[in-house]
């Protein structure tokens, strides 16, 4: 009994304490940032909406802000999943390379570490122009999937308060102990003072919002206290219940009145396309159907990413640009929302991939997901910023300050079943998701970075894995990439055939190439063809081809494949990502078929910034007699580098199923001037990686933002 007696005094004292310091550390430090405030009776504001405009309080009177904003989260390579997180120094070094980006605002996507908002407040403190924040708040996605209604009595109940404590930790006022969807801590310090608003609904889906429709015919109107709807559909009024609940708690919790948002997208707007699916037909969204009763503290949030909405591709195609300046789909579309309401719009996520695979395609604007250079990506960011601003809207986010290795591709279907506990201890090349960051972190102390530039001293260093006759193969290897380096006596690279065998499953895999009358001395399941500047790629066996074993055999996306391939088949091919499916044009019957690309074709030149012509996305270099050669682990199905896991036969085991390996074997076929040849198989035994080591690197385009921004 004494034991339970001491162990309650001690927990019931150590909550005192928490308060005790809590109380003590608010009251000293609460008045230290000191934004401007517009002071009414009952709450003060920073922030407030005028017609299209939307303007913060700054000298003592209302100005418009054209947002120019970012968003950014905890995520650095290796760290735990809403664990730790980022340290304060790292995030203000990052606010720092923000605000020198000519960003005035930040989009936090979910809770962060206590860390991240101690680093803004900090930030905000010293700054002459502070960097002011908006918040999203995300739904419950488990619930969410499981319902798709959102009247489900979870969702709601955990909407609410994911809502306040948002609210609360903007306000330091929050304690979060246990949550395995957000981070965790105290969060003490206010940073309300540059806090404009709120964003909710976030990961809100066309597919929840429709059945929420259907389910809950009978929601037409709401009346609050500051919103009501009239004649709106289900969602409307689960939207007006939520914006009422977020502003409710504010006033009577922390006086202060911000502005709110719902995100809204093109699937979701409140127009009818006539290409549009039955899936997103009922998911429109009206925002000026739900009217604030205090103020006007409401915008319009949209996320515009156009390579995922393909009707939209084929909606009005006659329609002629005004200006020569935003010649782009895009800037139709966004005129025609910006036109449709009254409130200030925001293009709150919007981004561009310098990913080396591409997922989804853009037919009309090029606005593809993946596959640009790191300044190609910078490019097209500008371009669809100006089609922003030409449009009228009140200002964009980019999505987003840096690469995300956790995130997952629309699209790769393979991606579900993927080992997602280490996700963040490597970063996937092929996936478009992961690289929309204009910070890029690498894997490797920066001193011992393999540069694809035709200059070798990376490698000095390195002993020979086959040293042979006229042929010689160095290997490295890192979470992310296969490197190689070739030399060959005398090589002509538009003349000569280099095949590289890789036998990376025991559970398949052939000697013979038939297409190229090849033998290897091993099984190998693809082939690494170097034959010319602009024709080298990568080949897979049929058994090992994921892509037709996903979208022919599996799901007969593409074209209907019946037959299994043998395990030992001879037979071996290109290597495709799916981009879109088929389309079903409604007004003329007709049927898009579907896009896919050759993502194993190889790209020749230099990845070095110090190089006049580089580009990113080069996969190898030709210079002399050498040649350097860099491979995607996930392009050889390799999905986890960290633990060497492999795709397991598919046919046999489905995409679900990964086995381990320890090493690949690797062999060289030339064919030459003098005739054919063949090295022995050797077996390459993959690093393992435990710790992480990588740094960071601004990409080429942060400079072109910065630069389109600076006079903004």
């Amino acid at each position: 009994m004494n034991i339970r007696k001491y162990t309650a005094i001690f927990i019931t004292l150590l909550i005192i304490s928490l308060i005790s310091f809590t109380v003590f550390y608010q009251k000293q430090n609460s008045n230290k940032l000191k934004g401007e405030f517009e002071t009414s009776e009952d709450y003060i504001k920073i922030a407030r909406t005028n017609e299209k405009n939307m303007q913060i309080y700054k000298d003592k009177k209302w100005q418009d802000i054209k947002m120019k904003g970012v968003e950014i989260s905890s995520f650095q390579p290796g760290y735990e999943r809403h664990g730790k997180g980022i340290s304060k120094e790292d995030t203000l070094k990052w606010l720092k390379q923000i605000s020198e980006l000519n960003a005035n605002v930040i989009k936090i996507p979910t809770v962060q570490s206590p860390s991240f908002y101690d680093a803004i407040y900090e930030y905000n403190l010293k700054a002459t122009d502070p960097i002011y924040t908006i918040h999203e708040v995300m739904l419950d996605e488990r619930i969410l999937l499981d319902s798709y209604d959102a009247y489900d009595e979870k969702i709601i109940k955990n909407f609410k308060k994911d809502i306040q404590r948002t609210i609360n930790i903007i306000h330091g006022k929050s304690l979060i102990l246990s949550n395995n969807r957000t981070h965790r801590g105290l969060y003490l310090n206010d940073i309300s003072a540059y806090n404009i608003g709120y964003i909710l609904g976030t990961n809100a889906n066309p597919e929840m919002i429709t059945l929420t429709n259907l389910k809950n015919k009978e929601k037409k109107s709401y009346k609050g206290k500051y919103y009501s709807v009239k004649d709106g559909n289900a969602f409307e009024v689960f939207i007006g219940e939520m914006l009422e609940h977020a502003t409710s708690y504010e006033l009577k919790k922390h006086k202060q009145l911000s502005l709110i948002s719902f995100l809204t997208s093109i699937e979701t707007d409140p127009f009818e396309h006539e290409q549009e699916s039955n899936q997103t037909k009922h998911a429109n969204i009206d925002m000026m159907k739900i009217k604030p009763l205090l103020e006007k503290n409401t915008f319009v949030s949209y996320s515009i990413y156009p390579s995922t909405v393909h009707f939209l591709e084929y909606e009005n195609n006659n329609v002629e640009s005004e200006d020569n300046t935003s010649d782009t789909k895009i800037f139709h579309y966004l005129k025609k929302i910006n036109d449709f309401y009254t409130m200030p719009v925001v293009a709150s996520d919007i981004g561009i991939s310098s990913s080396r695979g591409r997922t989804e395609v853009d037919d009309n604007d090029g606005f593809h997901r993946g596959g640009f250079s790191e300044k190609e990506q910078g490019e097209l960011i500008v371009k669809l910023l100006q089609s922003v601003e030409d449009s009228g809207i009140s200002g964009s986010i980019i999505q987003s300050w840096q690469d995300d290795w956790t995130k997952l591709s629309s699209l790769r279907i393979a991606e579900s079943y993927l080992d997602k506990t280490s996700s963040s201890y490597w970063w996937d090349a092929q996936s478009s998701d992961q690289s929309f960051g204009l910070l890029s972190f690498e894997l490797g102390k920066e001193k011992d970075a393999i540069h694809i530039d035709g200059r070798y001293d990376d490698w000095k260093d390195s002993e020979y894995f086959l040293d042979e006759k006229n042929l010689k193969l160095k290997i490295k290897n890192n979470q992310s990439f296969l490197y190689m380096l070739i030399e060959k006596e005398d090589w002509k690279l538009n003349e000569d055939n280099l095949y590289i065998g890789l036998d990376i499953t025991p559970a398949s895999g052939s000697k013979y190439l038939k297409e190229e009358n090849i033998e290897f001395p091993m099984p190998v399941d693809f082939v690494v063809k170097l034959n010319g500047y602009n024709e080298s790629k990568i080949l897979v066996q049929e058994r090992y081809n994921l892509f037709n074993y996903l979208y022919k055999y599996y799901m007969n996306i593409i074209d209907k494949q019946d037959r299994i391939p043998d395990k030992d088949s001879t037979e071996f091919s290109s290597i495709y990502l799916l981009n879109r499916k088929k389309f079903y044009l409604k007004d003329n019957q007709k049927v898009i078929y579907p896009v896919y690309y050759q993502t194993g074709v190889l790209k020749q030149g230099s990845n070095n910034r110090k190089d006049e012509d580089h580009n990113s996305l080069v996969d190898f270099n030709k210079n002399g007699d050498m040649v350097e050669l860099k491979i995607p682990w996930a392009l050889i199905n390799v999905v986890n580098p960290l633990e060497k896991g492999i795709y397991d036969d598919f046919y046999d085991k489905g995409v679900e199923n990964q086995i381990n390996i320890d090493d690949i074997g690797i062999s060289l076929h030339l064919r030459d001037e003098n005739g054919e040849k063949n090295t022995q198989g050797k077996r390459f035994k993959i690093d393992k990686y435990e710790d992480i080591v990588h740094y960071e690197r601004l990409k080429e385009s942060y400079e072109i933002i910065q630069n389109y921004w600076r006079n903004k």
